[in-house]
């Protein structure tokens, strides 16, 4: 063990006693400098791992952005296609009821349509309400399910092209007549349909009533036989006469608002065309009765 000295304590100072030596500081050096070797290396990673996550954040970003600028370009297409069908020129009353009225080729092929189909349905309703009257005016003990449907049927088509024919031939109430002949045809085809769904549930019912009522309505045995025979095309035309029904509804229905535009428009142009010929028959003698104001005025003094 070394042994160090002791100071003598001068006055007004104090001295320290050393315990054990100091070690050199020469020896701590190396340490202290492979630690901010390290720290260095680590702080370079670190700034680029740091740098790498911003050029992937800047690379997200492009591609947000260039996806949110292809979605606005999108919409924006979109939006002046609209605006631009939107922006059609907005035609005048006077030039909008020239359109409206002139019939087109569509309109007039839909009229001949229907008015055939009117008087289809008048000769069938015709011939049923004739057939039904002579079960019922013939016989004693008529068949009256076959007269009550008979009739029924007859009443309800020949109703239905009547109001037909009124709507086409007169413009009162909006042309009422051709509603009234849209919305029962409906019913008429589900009649159809109740009729194919029946006699195809239970044919030998049907059959058997007219063998029993055969003579109250005009049929015999070979007559029976071959509407059982023809029972198959029975079907097919009420299935064409359900699908005629369900056509006349639509069709009546988008008629009837064409017409009803087309007489809008011709009252119209009558009125304005009345209104312009009173306005130029007034404007004619207001001019004429300047014209002869002055020589009414000269007449006392020619004398």
């Amino acid at each position: 063990m070394v042994k160090f000295p002791k100071l003598k304590k001068k006055k007004g100072q104090e001295v320290a006693s050393f315990a054990s030596p100091t070690p050199p500081a020469a020896t701590e050096s190396p340490p202290s400098s492979a630690k901010s070797s390290a720290d260095a290396g680590s702080r370079g990673d670190t700034g680029k791992e740091r740098e790498a996550r911003q050029r992937e954040r800047a690379e997200r970003r492009r591609q947000r952005e260039k996806r949110n600028e292809e979605i606005r370009s999108e919409h924006s297409s979109k939006a002046t296609k609209k605006s631009n069908k939107n922006d059609k020129p907005k035609l005048t009353q006077e030039e909008q009821d020239a359109r409206d009225a002139k019939l087109g080729c569509c309109t007039r092929f839909a009229q001949i349509l229907v008015k055939i189909i009117h008087f289809v349905d008048a000769a069938i309703g015709l011939t049923f309400l004739i057939y039904g009257g002579l079960m019922y005016e013939r016989f004693d003990d008529p068949a009256m399910e076959a007269i009550i449907g008979s009739l029924t049927y007859g009443s309800i088509l020949l109703f239905t092209s009547l109001m037909g024919f009124v709507g086409f031939s007169f413009k009162a109430c909006k042309r009422c007549g051709l509603a009234m002949s849209a919305w029962t045809a409906p019913f008429i085809g589900f009649f159809y349909l109740f009729v194919i769904i029946a006699l195809a549930g239970d044919t030998d019912t049907y059959f058997n009533y007219l063998n029993d009522h055969k003579e109250d309505m005009y049929l015999d045995d070979a007559e029976i036989a071959m509407l059982r025979n023809l029972l198959p095309f029975f079907y097919i035309v009420m299935a064409v006469f359900t699908l005629i029904e369900i056509c006349r509804f639509f069709v009546l229905r988008q008629l009837r608002e064409r017409l009803i535009q087309y007489d809008a428009a011709n009252s119209r142009i009558v009125s304005s065309h009345l209104s312009s010929s009173r306005a130029s028959s007034h404007h004619s003698v207001s001019n004429r009765s300047n014209l002869t104001e002055p020589l009414l005025s000269d007449g006392p003094n020619v004398v």
